[in-house]
């Protein structure tokens, strides 16, 4: 019977949605309101702070636009939000901001226009004019003099360390691994799997391959100045950095069992504190959840950068996030509304100061990096939970951070080397001519399969 209901209430949903998109001139008519639709993940069964973050958002937002009706439109995690976008747009039932895209997405949407132009909305911005906006993604999110997102938020990747657990097996956090030999030594001597209690969380992501790689001195991609890109992950840097990570694998023996596990049981490690160092972000495991349930404080947790491979070369971190977009669909009015709205849900002081706050009465802590580059610093002293310590530490590790290549092709280059990477971590006593070999057949089908995109030069 649950499943019955369940299939009705989604049915209903589904109905409504359509309904709503084919009525929305009409709602504008009737209302004389700008009607503006977005979608929210926000579900009967989400949690019911992330319910009352929704509410206090609609109530700002009428108080704030009377001249404005933003309608949400109510819709589940989909396993492929790109798709589910593109589904929606050539039904012309896209909404008209969107907020879900990762800048590494744009190149490719600009080429193909299913984004908006908005040009004209960021020329003469107030905020991009006095220097406050995040501008990590603009390559990515600008083409030829135009603009087609501006910033959401961002974040860094890097290596996220339970303190506590390292205390716990005997390590000194005061003493923390800087370089690929000191980690393999740290993981060797502090890894026990009776416990179970591992060093590091692998995976065959190339999203985590990457900052590793940049650590050994190289790069993923470089540009050949024409749009196109040479692959470099097959270099002797992406040798070293592969082979170092089949090493953490069978000769140091300080990774989980399962290093092609699901992602969700790796991500569960750090948080329990099985694992002592995880690829993540910590804005994803200092949460309430977390903390409660495994007996930790929010500053028993801290980011630190990839190991360098050697005193010759830095620690690394990835600076990711996501962008706002616009429907290309949408008309002049609408896009000038739907953009006052997402700069005032994404840039507007006050607001963020009081949605930080009652995050924080909520027992919260949020380290994403807002659009607003000049508010981070008073975002995490929101926070009572965090000490100076973790607020510095935040601090310093976002001026390391690279941004995730942005080429043309990008998610599938990731795609397919994910492919190639997992041979690689999975075979024992692999040789680095293997490796080599492999890095190369993978770079040589990329070129074939997207020469527009990737080119030898």
């Amino acid at each position: 019977m649950k499943n019955v209901k369940r299939v009705v209430a989604v049915i209903l949903s589904c109905i409504m949605t359509l309904g709503f998109a084919g009525c929305k001139k009409n709602e504008e008519v009737n209302s004389g309101k700008t009607v503006v639709t977005m979608w929210s993940r926000i579900t009967s069964d989400s949690s019911q702070v992330d319910k009352d973050a929704e509410q206090f958002m609609i109530e700002k937002l009428a108080e704030k636009f009377p001249d404005i009706e933003v309608k949400l439109i109510h819709k589940p995690m989909s396993t492929d939000y790109r798709q589910e976008y593109d589904k929606a747009l050539m039904a012309k039932q896209a909404p008209d901001l969107f907020v879900e895209f990762s800048y590494t997405d744009i190149p490719t949407r600009i080429k193909n226009g299913t984004i908006a132009d908005i040009t004209d909305f960021v020329k003469n911005w107030k905020y991009k004019a006095e220097d406050k906006v995040i501008t990590t993604f603009d390559q990515a999110i600008s083409s030829d003099g135009k603009w087609y997102a501006i910033p959401r938020s961002s974040y860094v990747q890097a290596s996220v360390v339970n303190l506590k657990s390292i205390k716990d097996a005997g390590g000194d956090v005061n003493n923390l691994p800087k370089t690929w030999k000191e980690f393999a030594d740290f993981g060797q001597k502090l890894t026990d799997i009776s416990i179970p209690r591992i060093c590091y969380q692998i995976t065959g992501s190339v999203w985590q391959f990457t900052p590793w790689m940049w650590s050994a001195g190289g790069e993923m991609v470089k540009p050949n100045g024409d749009g196109t890109y040479k692959i470099t992950f097959n270099s002797e840097e992406g040798v070293d950095t592969a082979e170092f990570m089949n090493q953490m694998v069978w000769k140091y023996k300080m990774t989980q069992k399962n290093i092609m596990g699901d992602s969700s049981e790796i991500s569960n490690n750090i948080k329990s504190g099985a694992a002592l160092y995880a690829w993540a972000q910590l804005a994803n495991v200092i949460n309430k959840d977390t903390v409660e349930r495994n007996g930790f404080t929010y500053n028993d947790f801290t980011q630190e950068l990839i190991p360098a491979k050697d005193s010759n070369h830095e620690g690394a971190a990835l600076a990711g996030g996501e962008v706002i977009t616009f429907s290309p669909h949408a008309d002049k009015k609408t896009l000038e509304a739907a953009f006052r709205v997402a700069e005032y849900l994404y840039y507007d002081e006050e607001y963020l100061e009081e949605l930080w706050k009652n995050q924080d009465a909520a027992g919260l802590v949020d380290t994403m990096v807002p659009a607003r580059k000049d508010l981070y610093e008073k975002k995490l002293a929101t926070y009572s939970q965090l000490n100076n310590e973790n607020r510095e530490a935040l601090l310093k590790i976002q001026s390391y951070a690279k941004p995730e290549p942005f080429c043309g092709n990008w998610s599938e280059l990731k795609g397919k080397l994910k492919e190639y990477l997992e041979k690689i971590y999975l075979k024992e006593n692999i040789s680095r001519k293997e490796i080599k070999s492999l890095l190369d057949q993978c770079a040589e089908e990329l070129y074939s399969t997207y020469p527009n995109s990737f080119q030898k030069k």
